[in-house]
């Protein structure tokens, strides 16, 4: 080998191991680094902290997921109460802006439900197939930041997607202040989160369906708040919360409570001790009547803005 070649050769893996060893520019603000060990590869790392490999794919920006290599520096966890990034650097906003999913109008309309948006800020809004988190996606509108900080809105479902059954929605900035914030929702009324039951309905209560629920806000491990949908009337539920992944099943019991006249409430539950430091949280509303009547869902661990 020739000096010439044998340095070209040496430069290229210098620079294979920079690549390996520097860490990924996270879009999101970053709480906690996993440096990747020989044999580990992204799915198992996703497992170890009880998140999806799409997750770190996303916050860690990589193209190609299965390329990870011994000694690379991988964001596993985020603040925020959904997924979002940008600048994070302005003064006085801070943070990243995030969203969740507040009712559906099955084939025709989103409403969501905003936080820690920045202030003077324009945001295309993009919807798409599952998966994509709705990048390159068709867009609806494009709408005001305002004010900034948490506010709603509800936004038309493009006819092409409307006999999908999970739909991708973000909210992306065109100023170049490069905030983002996306999520994904069950394309079914009234469908928030995932519950079930009897769904016969009954002649002496009219009842039909069953109960749904979103995250309304989180205080780290102390409460969460959530809004229901569609509950039963006069059914008792206990409330259950457990790791990530369970889906509440067998979980600390937290509460029992009443529905009353059913319909929509607003409760706001402990954040059982056991789980106190947990990335992730499921939760979940079941009845301890016979009725069969459930509904679960889950939130990050982190307080809302």
């Amino acid at each position: 080998m020739n000096v010439k070649k044998f340095f070209l050769v040496l430069m290229a893996v210098v620079v294979m191991a920079s690549i390996a060893a520097a860490p990924v520019a996270a879009q999101t603000t970053c709480t906690r680094y996993h440096t990747v060990q020989r044999g580990e590869y992204l799915v198992k790392i996703a497992r170890q902290y009880d998140v999806s490999w799409r997750y770190l794919a996303d916050i860690n920006d990589l193209a190609n997921p299965s390329r990870i290599y011994p000694g690379q520096k991988l964001c596993v966890a985020t603040t925020g109460s959904g997924t979002g990034g940008g600048d994070d650097s302005g003064a006085p906003y801070t943070g990243i802006p995030t969203f969740s999913i507040s009712s559906v109008v099955a084939g025709k309309t989103v409403t969501i439900q905003t936080n820690n948006f920045p202030a003077n800020d324009s945001f295309d809004v993009l919807m798409g197939q599952m998966g994509t988190r709705g990048v390159n996606g068709i867009k609806v509108t494009s709408i005001n930041s305002g004010k900034g900080g948490s506010f709603t809105a509800t936004f038309d479902i493009p006819a092409t997607l409307a006999d999908h059954r999970r739909i991708a929605i973000r909210l992306q900035s065109n100023t170049g202040s490069g905030y983002y914030a996306y999520n994904w929702f069950y394309n079914t009324t009234a469908d928030s989160g995932t519950g079930g039951g009897d769904d016969s309905g009954s002649p002496s209560t009219g009842y039909k369906g069953y109960p749904t629920f979103s995250i309304a806000s989180v205080v780290r491990d102390q409460s969460v708040t959530v809004s229901v949908r569609n509950l039963p009337p006069n059914d008792t539920f206990r409330v259950l919360m457990g790791p990530m992944g369970t889906r509440g099943v067998n979980g600390y019991q937290v509460t029992t409570f009443n529905t009353g006249n059913g319909g929509n409430q607003s409760f706001t539950f402990d954040i059982p001790s056991q789980l106190d430091g947990s990335y992730q949280i499921a939760i979940r509303i079941e009845a301890t009547t016979g009725s069969g009547y459930f509904a679960y869902n889950w939130f990050y661990n982190n307080t809302t803005n």
